[in-house]
């Protein structure tokens, strides 16, 4: 079913221009243009996630059903029950990736990223025998460093209306995967345990490998970009290989204004390994409940603006992308939205 989209996406090409708005993709888009030598950027993005509810093998489902008929994988343990008895409401995802870019010839663009997460759950925690009574709502919380990367851009072609450009890269996680937080376990007591995998940094490093094309074409801008993150190193887990893929359009309404619309594909794997210490009995504690694939489709906007001055304007960009088509695997949260906004300059 997803061929079709495969097709629109490898058969879109990609958008620039020099000092206006459309002259950058969707601010959602990493790494998709390069620059001139000498030139030198710098930016800094934020994207805020929703996810609310739950679906089993894409089909909503609710508590009672969860806690009724999904098994604890961690049931053989003392006192463990033998159902999942604590159920995810609602998760906010934020993150914030502060970035630059360096041209040290027409032909190479450097780019670096630190990013920085805060992740935030609600979960309802049910008695974890026989009635199976609701015993409250608890929260918890994770902040950190999250990832630092860098790349490389090398031009294949550029032409007045057209451009095509590579990226290769590493990107690294950072902080800790055995973050703990106080809990409501099924007994009715407070714990401290250690978060389900969706709160934990994996310690990977991941090789990146990404594509992307540009084409002006009558008054529209047109664009598309394939990026992969495999995993070349990782302890005792890491999260699922990815591919993304976008094909978006973009029209102007004047120099300083565009708006976009952006079509995205994303398809990962399922955790590789797992932690001997995440035993929670909730499905985020189960890696085989990570991974599949979603569809999404987002709507932006790209401004110039004079702020700081010299011989390019800033650059403030805002896109909301939200799902239409989700296939994951396992039991997972379903998400809401997500939204981003951006700044970048050019000096």
């Amino acid at each position: 079913m997803y061929s079709k989209y495969f097709v629109l996406i490898f058969f879109t090409i990609s958008s620039f221009a020099d000092d206006v708005a459309v002259g950058h993709a969707p601010i959602g888009v990493m790494a998709d243009h390069f620059h001139k030598s000498g030139e030198i950027m710098i930016s800094a993005r934020y994207s805020n996630m929703q996810m609310k509810g739950n679906a089993l093998h894409s089909q909503g489902i609710d508590d009672q059903t969860v806690i009724n008929t999904q098994e604890n994988p961690f049931a053989s343990m003392s006192g463990a029950p033998d159902n999942l008895s604590v159920v995810p409401q609602k998760m906010d995802m934020e993150m914030l990736m502060l970035g630059g870019m360096y041209a040290p010839s027409d032909d190479i663009t450097l780019m670096g990223m630190i990013m920085f997460m805060k992740n935030k759950m609600e979960l309802n925690t049910y008695r974890g025998m026989m009635a199976r009574d609701f015993l409250g709502n608890f929260k918890t919380s994770n902040e950190d460093i999250s990832n630092i990367s860098v790349s490389a851009l090398y031009k294949l072609h550029k032409s007045e209306k057209y451009r095509l450009h590579i990226e290769v890269g590493i990107d690294k996680s950072l902080g800790d995967e055995d973050k703990k937080h106080k809990m409501l376990t099924p007994a009715n007591t407070n714990m401290m345990m250690v978060m389900p995998y969706a709160m934990q940094q994996d310690n990977a490093t991941r090789l990146i490998i990404g594509l992307t094309n540009n084409l002006e074409y009558k008054n529209y801008f047109v664009g598309t970009q394939i990026r992969m993150k495999t995993a070349i190193a990782d302890k005792d887990w890491s999260f699922g290989d990815k591919l993304e893929l976008s094909s978006w359009i973009q029209k102007p309404l004047k120099d300083e204004l565009s708006i976009s619309a952006r079509l995205q594909y994303i398809n990962q794997k399922k955790i590789s390994g797992s932690s001997s210490i995440i035993l929670a009995p909730v499905q985020s504690s189960n890696p085989l409940n990570y991974g599949g694939k979603i569809i999404r489709i987002g709507f932006g906007l790209n401004a110039l603006f004079d702020f700081i001055g010299g011989n390019h304007k800033d650059r403030l960009g805002i896109e909301i992308l939200f799902p239409v088509n989700e296939s994951k695997n396992g039991l997972q949260m379903e998400q809401d939205y997500e939204i981003q906004f951006g700044y970048q300059k050019t000096f």
